[in-house]
């Protein structure tokens, strides 16, 4: 004869995956990558904790432009502004600090850059045109 089960040992019923809510459990949302996260689902700052570091300028990011902009006028300003802003954006670089002023530093820079070469090449003509008015007074004279 078979084997009589008994009714009353608890018969394991084979493993099945429990099934998902249709949304995750409360205070569990993710919100998608690239868009940004509603205000009412951010989490307010604990009390006492600052938002951030405030901007902060380069310190010399002023001084620069305004030596690029004399730079047009007085031409001593125009590789000072070059020089220094160039010193300015290799210290930022070092340290990776985004500063408020940086397109301040980056115009003074090239004014300067700008201003340096035209100052150059002008000294350059003048002396060429010098040496020429030179070599026709010395064959006329």
């Amino acid at each position: 004869m078979g084997r009589m089960t008994n009714p009353y040992e608890e018969q394991q019923p084979p493993a099945q995956p429990s099934p998902q809510p249709p949304y995750p459990p409360s205070g569990q949302y993710q919100q998608p990558a690239g868009q940004p996260t509603p205000y009412s689902q951010q989490s307010p700052m604990p009390y006492g904790q600052p938002y951030g570091a405030p901007p902060q300028e380069h310190p010399q990011g002023t001084m620069i432009l305004i030596c690029g902009i004399l730079g047009i006028f007085i031409t001593i300003f125009a590789p000072i502004a070059w020089y220094l802003g160039n010193k300015a954006r290799a210290e930022i670089q070092a340290s990776g600090v985004h500063y408020t002023n940086e397109q301040n530093i980056s115009i003074g820079r090239m004014l300067g850059k700008v201003f340096t070469i035209i100052a150059i090449v002008s000294i350059a003509l003048v002396i060429i045109f010098w040496i020429i008015i030179a070599a026709i007074a010395a064959s006329q004279g």
